[in-house]
C-alpha cells in the first residue's frame, strides 16, 4: 500500500465508525492536520503489527535467517558453562526463532527482569539443552544480547530467524506514493491500528474500539479465546 492509500483507508475507517458523531466530524474538517497525524502513526502501527502478528501471516521475504559463518562475529559458546551468547542486530524488531542444534524446540525469550533470569544463576535450576531457556539482556558494552541456557556441546550451532525494523525514511506527506510493505493478510489490522493511534489524539475514549478491531483482524482465534 502507498502512503496515500493508507491515509484514504484510515479516514474511511474513522468516518464509518464515527459517522454519527458530528463533533468529531467538525474537528476533523482540518484535513491537512488529520492527514499528518495519520502519516505520523504509520511507523508505530506497522512495527506493532509485525511484532505481534501470527508468524503464518507474515511474508517469507520479511524473515531473515542467520546460520554458520553469518554468525561468526556475533555468536559464541562459553567453553565452561556452555552458555551461548548472540549479539543481536541493532535494527532487530522481532525474534522468530533462536535455537541451538541440540535443542528440540525454540523457547520464547524472557526478559532479564523476570524470575526465569534469576533462576539461571542457580546451577540446579538453570536451563539446559533438554529444557532450554532464552534470556534477553545486555553485555558489558551495552549491546542487546540473547543468552541461551545451555548448549549440549561446544560444537552446537545456532539457527537464528528474525525480522528487522521496517525502513520508513520516506513515509511522510511529501512522498504520498511511497510504498509501505505490509503483508496482505495484515492490511486491515494495520489500518485499524493506525486509526486507534489517531483516536488517541482526537477522541481518546474511542481508541479502544479501533484497537479491538485491529486485534480481531490480526488474530481472530486469539481474540475469540480471550
Amino acid at each position: 500500500m502507498t502512503v496515500s492509500e493508507i491515509v484514504k483507508r484510515v479516514r474511511a475507517a474513522i468516518d464509518e465508525l464515527m459517522q454519527n458523531d458530528s463533533d468529531f466530524l467538525r474537528v476533523s474538517e482540518d484535513e491537512k492536520n488529520l492527514t499528518s497525524v495519520i502519516i505520523d502513526k504509520i511507523g508505530y502501527a506497522l512495527q506493532y503489527v509485525l511484532e505481534n502478528a501470527p508468524i503464518d501471516k507474515l511474508d517469507d521475504d520479511m524473515l531473515e535467517t542467520l546460520t554458520g559463518t553469518a554468525l561468526t562475529n556475533s555468536f559464541s559458546i562459553n567453553g565452561t558453562s556452555l552458555v551461548a551468547t548472540l549479539i543481536l542486530p541493532a535494527d532487530l524488531l522481532r525474534i522468530v526463532e533462536a535455537r541451538l542444534s541440540s535443542w528440540s524446540h525454540f523457547p520464547v525469550p524472557e526478559p532479564d527482569t523476570s524470575q526465569v533470569y534469576l533462576m539461571q544463576q542457580d546451577q540446579y535450576a538453570k536451563g539446559s539443552w533438554d529444557r532450554p531457556v532464552n534470556i534477553l539482556t545486555y553485555n558489558a558494552s551495552g549491546k542487546k544480547i540473547l543468552e541461551m541456557y545451555c548448549a549440549k556441546e561446544n560444537s552446537d550451532t545456532l539457527r537464528f530467524v528474525f525480522i528487522r525494523k521496517p525502513s520508513l525514511t520516506n513515509v511522510d506527506a511529501d512522498h504520498p506514493t511511497t510504498d509501505v510493505s505490509v503483508p496482505s493478510q495484515l492490511e486491515a489490522s494495520l489500518i485499524y491500528q493506525i486509526a486507534g493511534l489517531v483516536m488517541t489524539a482526537f477522541k481518546d475514549e474511542l481508541a479502544g474500539s479501533f484497537f479491538a478491531i485491529a486485534a480481531k483482524y490480526m488474530d481472530p482465534d486469539r481474540v475469540n479465546n480471550v
